[in-house]
This record gives structure tokens, C-alpha cells and sequence, in this order.
């Protein structure tokens, strides 16, 4: 099937008669965004990524977690195409699995058109995309789950640079070499700290006693820095460079900014 190669072309996947129709007119709107094909269910998806070649699958399905991701396993196996969840019940314990399982975000089905394009557009950048409101539950989880993989990569750097970590934490002086190697300031090293224990920007802007439009650009800097582009980026990037204790080194970071 061909279809105009100016725009992103997207295969819709939803069992919802109304919503799939709603959606269709959206994305008619849609200056960058192309649906190729809709499919009625799980059955009509992989056909359709055969022969549609879409740059991101867009699955709106009502069927079991395990099923989704099988569907997610096949749909990767088989392209390079993105995926994205539409769901308004899939629980942060539930968000880490489909993420495993090779979808690149999630998005709530109570979502505006302007944040709807944007989750989308952002997933084709090469980027993931979990709403706000899952970001504290969803760190809780990546700590929960990850904790111990990311503790042995952070010994793994630490003997890289001479530092031997205790037992329970990552060691002070491995995290300071890691933190200037990134070029991060002592307050954005704080800001990072504080965004991975889950606190809002109001509660940074509190913590540190500083405006929430500091907070907002200290984040822009460290996003540039890090290269990463959003809140979970950087907290997945945070945690496998160990990073997330910057609070702790605060004392022999250079001056905040």
C-alpha cells in the first residue's frame, strides 16, 4: 500500500466501533500524521503490518495483558515499527510490562487531541511516553523492579573508576565522577535526585526553595545534557548511570546555578 511519504503512516488497532471511528477523524486532521489501516481486532493486526508497513502501530484493544503483550512480541518481531498503548486501566506494574515487551509508551484514553498527537509524535521521534500521572507510580516500579540490575551496573562503573561501593548504596565518589563526566551542575544533580524520589516540580520548586519556572529550566538544561526528552527519559537514564542519589553528594559538587 503506498501512501504519502511526507507523512507518518499509522495502523490503528482498536475493537471500539466509536472510538476507532473517532479516531479515523482525528487523524484526518492531522497535517504529519497518515492512517494507512485500521484493524477490528487482535487477529488483523500482524497481516496488517505486513503489508501496510507502518511507522508506529497504535493498539486500542480490549484483551487480556498477556495476549497484549504476545501481540506486542510478534508485532516487533516482525518490524520496526513503534507502538503505542491506548488505556485507561493499565496499572504502572502493568505499564513496566507492556514497556518490556516493546511498546514505546502509553497513553490514557481520556487524553485532549493537542496531548493525544503530541504522545504520538513524540514515540516516532524514537522517544516513550507515559502521562504525568503515572510518573510517581511508574519510578516507584522501575525502582521496585530494577533496583537490583541497577545496583550491579553501578558497582560495575564504580571498579571502571576506582571507587568501591558499600554494600546497600552507590558509592558518593562514583556518582560525583558520573555526574561531572555529564556536565551537570550541583542544583540540576539535585533536581535529578528529586525527580527520581518521585517529587512533582512544585515539590522541587519547595524542596529547594526556588520558582517553578527554575525548576523548569534547570530540567530543559538537563534534558539537553543528558539527551533525553522527557521526565521518564531521565529517570530511566538517572537510575542505569547511577545518578540517583545526587541529593546525597551535594556537599562537593560545584556551586548551584
Amino acid at each position: 500500500m503506498k501512501h504519502d511519504t511526507a507523512r507518518s503512516p499509522i495502523l490503528l488497532a482498536s475493537d471500539f466501533p466509536i472510538l476507532r471511528d473517532s479516531l479515523k477523524v482525528h487523524f484526518e486532521k492531522a497535517s504529519e500524521l497518515e492512517l494507512v489501516a485500521c484493524a477490528n481486532n487482535q487477529e488483523e493486526v500482524i497481516p496488517l503490518v505486513d503489508s501496510c508497513k507502518p511507522k508506529l502501530v497504535l493498539l486500542d484493544l480490549n484483551i487480556d495483558l498477556d495476549d497484549l503483550c504476545s501481540l506486542l512480541d510478534k508485532i516487533h518481531e516482525k518490524s520496526e515499527a513503534r507502538s503505542l498503548i491506548m488505556s485507561d486501566d493499565l496499572e504502572s506494574d502493568r505499564v513496566m510490562k507492556v514497556l518490556r515487551h516493546g511498546a514505546n509508551g502509553v497513553v490514557p484514553r481520556r487524553t485532549s487531541p493537542e496531548l493525544f498527537t503530541k504522545s504520538i509524535t513524540t514515540v516516532l521521534a524514537g522517544h516513550f511516553w507515559v502521562s504525568r500521572a503515572m510518573i510517581t507510580d511508574f519510578v516507584y516500579q522501575i525502582r521496585k523492579n530494577t533496583g537490583a540490575e541497577v545496583q550491579k551496573a553501578s558497582v560495575t562503573q564504580a571498579e571502571k573508576v576506582g571507587a568501591i561501593p558499600t554494600a546497600n548504596a552507590v558509592s558518593p565518589r562514583m556518582e560525583e565522577v558520573e555526574t561531572y563526566r555529564f556536565g551537570l551542575t550541583r542544583r540540576e544533580a539535585q533536581i535529578v535526585g528529586a525527580l527520581v524520589d518521585g517529587q512533582t516540580n512544585k515539590d522541587i520548586a519547595g524542596t529547594f526553595g526556588i520558582s517553578e519556572c527554575t525548576v523548569k529550566h534547570h530540567l530543559t538544561n538537563v534534558y539537553d545534557k543528558l539527551g533525553v526528552y522527557n521526565r521518564v527519559e531521565l529517570v530511566l537514564f538517572a537510575m542505569n548511570h547511577g545518578l540517583c542519589g545526587t541529593n546525597t553528594i551535594s556537599a562537593v559538587l560545584p556551586p548551584a546555578l
